[in-house]
């Protein structure tokens, strides 16, 4: 008889029990998070394991039902459940974009982040959410990583054009000098030369504000078709560069257009300079 009452009780409580027990591993995992000093990442375990024990609550007011001031009380209560819920939400999303973005932006000074592990803490973290059913919206995180991940893709091939071009400014600047020899006498023939040579732009200023909020790769293609234009046209100078180099901006240009971007292990490893 005892053995079937605790076995009633559990199918009756099940859902409490689920949580509870989730709860119970997420918080001691946090504790363990502590203690090697993963502060940022044990906020996010905590929420979660919190969260968790939220939910069980819940299940368990589901359970009283009466009328009068108890039904109101349960009103009040899940009331007072989901304003916790959404506070608990946003928190645990605020701390998931911190810590993703940390990785993203970590070393930015020196070279481009492992895309390869940015994007799976970034995938792990929303699968875990949606396992919970929390249902967070991480599309304004996502545009961000976005704007890194595509900025890292395009500044490689960037570089080459501004290579390419400073070249090809090299040979200009030969024939000016080839043109008016060492002893300048026509002050303003030299002077409208300068002034062609020096409207050939070889580098993006604020390249990074221009990927968040344009398309940087058909910027760079647009510059590098100036530019080439120019040499051509002003000095008969043809700027030459690996057709592969337009190609991948091309790509970008496209990946740009169809945003969110799609991320494929082929990008990733693009991204992380495994095909350069």
């Amino acid at each position: 008889m005892l053995k079937c009452d605790i076995w009633k009780m559990a199918l009756e409580n099940w859902e409490r029990l689920v949580f509870s027990a989730v709860g119970l591993i997420l918080i001691g995992y946090a504790l363990r998070l502590i203690y090697i000093d993963q502060i940022t990442n044990a906020g996010i375990v905590f929420g979660l394991g919190f969260l968790s024990f939220i939910y069980a609550n819940v299940a368990r007011f589901k359970r009283f039902k009466g009328f009068g001031f108890e039904a109101e009380l349960w009103e009040d209560k899940q009331k007072e459940a989901a304003d916790l819920i959404e506070r608990l939400r946003e928190v645990v999303s605020i701390y998931t974009r911190e810590v993703v973005l940390g990785k993203v932006k970590a070393g930015r000074l020196g070279k481009s982040p492992n895309w390869g592990e940015a994007w799976k803490l970034y995938n792990d973290l929303v699968t875990q959410h949606n396992a919970l059913g929390q249902n967070i919206d991480f599309s304004a995180l996502k545009k961000v990583m976005d704007d890194y991940f595509l900025f890292d893709l395009s500044m490689p091939e960037i570089q080459k054009i501004g290579a390419a071009l400073l070249k090809g400014k090299e040979v200009a600047m030969q024939k000016i000098h080839d043109e008016f020899g060492p002893l300048i006498r026509d002050t303003a023939g030299y002077n409208k030369r300068f002034a062609q040579y020096s409207s050939i732009s070889t580098k993006i200023d604020n390249s990074f504000e221009i990927s968040a909020k344009s398309d940087l790769a058909a910027h760079a293609l647009g510059v590098w078709q100036d530019a080439k234009e120019r040499l051509k046209r002003d000095f008969d100078v043809d700027a030459e560069i690996d057709p592969q180099v337009l190609e991948r901006l091309e790509k970008i240009s496209k990946l740009y257009q169809s945003r969110p971007v799609k991320i494929t292990p082929e990008l990733v490893a693009w991204a992380d300079g495994e095909n350069n």
